[in-house]
């Protein structure tokens, strides 16, 4: 008990975290229907490369076989 007669409360509560039913919704997976992809250019892999270039889709020239393909 504290001096004031009042039980203590948890220190996230008293900093102004959210309170778990909060935070755990920013942890669900992300709706698979709102997700979109798109081929970018191999300029994303180079760190000197920094500009708008990066982020424009490409138009995909060559399908990548997959993993375990013959």
């Amino acid at each position: 008990m504290a001096k004031d007669g009042k039980k203590p409360q948890p220190a996230l509560n008293t900093i102004g975290a959210p309170k778990r039913t909060m935070s755990s919704e920013l942890l669900k997976p992300f709706e698979t229907r709102q997700m979109r992809s798109y081929p970018v250019s191999g300029r994303i892999n180079h760190v000197t490369n920094d500009d708008e270039e990066c982020s424009r889709p490409v138009a995909l020239t060559e399908e990548q076989p997959g993993l375990f393909a013959n």
